[in-house]
């Protein structure tokens, strides 16, 4: 299996979405509908990115993201947030998310996002010499 991705949504079929595209694209995908014990999660699962919604039921995705930010052994992986509150232009500046996809997302963007975090950036050997 490919790199993980950990997507949080209180939407059923979202998170069947992300799992279907992104299996699809290489990648091991766990979803959770509840961000009850995320760092438990976070921790057993490993993931090499998180997918996280700024409504998540009575949570909100920003102060998880800010959260997560703050803790050791999350702070490395790039959250993308995906929203579409209005609220999602303040997620990078203000709680540290990585990146920002508007719902609803087109299929093609969410891919180059997460690829942007998680593709290997190959040097073509004649720029590593200058």
């Amino acid at each position: 299996m490919g790199k993980r991705i950990l997507a949080l949504d209180d939407d059923p079929d979202i998170l069947d979405i992300y799992s279907m595209i992104l299996t699809e694209e290489g990648y091991e995908v766990k979803t959770l509908i509840s961000p009850d014990n995320l760092l438990g999660t976070i921790n057993s699962f490993d993931p090499a990115l998180i997918l996280l919604d700024i409504r998540i039921g009575n949570y909100n995705g920003l102060d998880i993201c800010k959260n997560l930010k703050a803790e050791s052994s999350a702070r490395n992986i790039p959250i993308v947030m995906v929203s579409g509150l209005a609220s999602l232009k303040d997620a990078i500046p203000n709680y540290g998310a990585d990146a920002i996809i508007h719902k609803p997302f087109d299929i093609v963007t969410l891919i180059e996002t997460i690829d942007d975090f998680l593709s290997a950036k190959v040097i073509p050997m004649w720029k590593a010499d200058e």
